[in-house]
């Protein structure tokens, strides 16, 4: 081989190995509605302009009306996913959606994603190496004591691959509400929670380990009950730790839990409480390197704990909102260091972009970019309050 032919191979070799770093996000999605449980509304993606260089900054500039007979928008991906469409969900009207965003200016509507035989209430979804979505659900048919939910997998058409119930037998009549997801496709495997949307049914609290190939329901394990406090109530949210191998698990009531093992006898190891009543309300959270940032509904903040060691998780900074926001949701911009917050809808609805230093864990406001939905006038002509719920960055 000639030395001008190895030299050029030798590039080719190195940027193939470099990652490129993706560019800051053009956009935001807000995942949004005008109707709740008592009433129908309109289903909508609201498009942000999210260039700080331009003159719409912070202002919706597209609207793209999802369903005229929606109830409760709810979930969407947490981030974009690599290849259209991205998936959401409305909630209370047991339905989830596909949006196109090959033009994410203008994102237009992709389908229906396919009912799931004798179940309702879908809620959280995660991607799988294949790319196909799974999508955790509440409710059964009620033909099983408990009336467990159970996970769901989609092509990217929609179309329904597989369901598996989260009843088990070890647990006869348990209810459990199949609630949020993290995927570990490093060991095959998902994590689930088990969480209640109506505040008024006491569910179990429980997390569940599938085989991610095939999505067989290998563990149910109890989260650990202190009796001096409430912190093993309602688990949460969870994200995979950097190992690929690990989980951090949440309750809404602030309790802190680190699974492990999970791929052959999981264990479940309270690590951390945060102080009660002033703490209640951790919502869902994101990982950036070494920290996650949790928004804490009823403390009116977002928290930002240093995990490198998950066994000793520890808060090393805090930013306040004021007291009619309620911390619910963030979602990172994989291109700079942005996050888009929305809260869980217990005072006037708000959008709002903050920064966040992954040196230093702390996390400053946008005052440029803070947009109220409560009393809005929108492209798609509507005038009025619309709630947010999930927002994502797109490029």
């Amino acid at each position: 081989m000639n030395l001008r032919l190895a030299a050029a191979l030798s590039i080719v070799v190195v940027l193939g190995a470099t990652s490129i770093k993706p560019k800051p996000a053009r956009y935001v999605y807000v995942w949004s509605g005008t109707g709740n449980m008592m009433h129908k509304g309109t289903d909508m993606i609201a498009v942000i302009d999210a260039d700080a260089s331009s003159p719409k900054y912070g202002k919706v500039i597209d609207v793209l009306n999802v369903d005229s007979a929606g109830v409760m928008p709810h979930h969407s991906e947490l981030e974009l996913p690599s290849k259209s469409p991205l998936f959401v969900n409305d909630y209370g009207a047991g339905k989830s959606y596909m949006i196109d965003f090959r033009d994410p200016a203008h994102p237009k509507l992709a389908g229906t994603v396919a009912e799931v035989p004798h179940t309702h209430l879908p809620h959280s979804f995660g991607r799988l190496p294949n790319g196909n979505v799974v999508s955790t659900v509440q409710f059964g048919d009620k033909s099983v004591e408990g009336d467990p939910g159970g996970l769901a997998e989609f092509d990217l058409s929609g179309k329904l691959i597989r369901y598996t119930t989260s009843e088990d037998p070890a647990m006869p009549g348990a209810h459990i509400r199949t609630y949020a997801l993290t995927m570990l496709p490093k060991i095959d495997r998902i994590v689930t929670t088990s969480s209640p949307m109506d505040p008024s049914e006491r569910t179990a609290d429980v997390v569940q380990v599938w085989r991610m190939s095939d999505l067989k329901l290998m563990k149910t394990v109890q989260v650990p009950e202190v009796t001096t406090d409430s912190a093993d109530m309602y688990p949460f949210e969870l994200k995979t730790l950097a190992d690929g191998k690990s989980v951090l698990m949440h309750t809404y009531y602030c309790g802190f839990y680190h699974l492990t093992a999970i791929d052959s006898n999981p264990k479940i190891e309270r690590v951390m409480v945060m102080q009660h009543p002033k703490n209640i309300g951790c919502s869902v959270p994101m990982i950036e390197g070494k920290y996650m940032v949790v928004p804490i509904a009823y403390g009116h903040r977002y928290a930002t704990l240093d995990i490198s060691d998950p066994s000793h998780p520890r808060e090393v900074a805090s930013l306040a909102t004021d007291s009619t926001f309620f911390p619910h949701w963030i979602s990172r911009d994989p291109g700079s260091d942005r996050v888009i917050v929305t809260d869980q809808g217990d005072g006037p609805p708000v959008v709002r972009l903050g920064r966040f230093n992954a040196v230093t864990g702390r996390m400053t406001w946008d005052d440029r970019f803070n947009l109220s939905f409560h009393h809005v006038e929108w492209p798609n002509g509507y005038k009025g309050m619309v709630m947010p719920h999930g927002a994502v960055f797109v490029p």
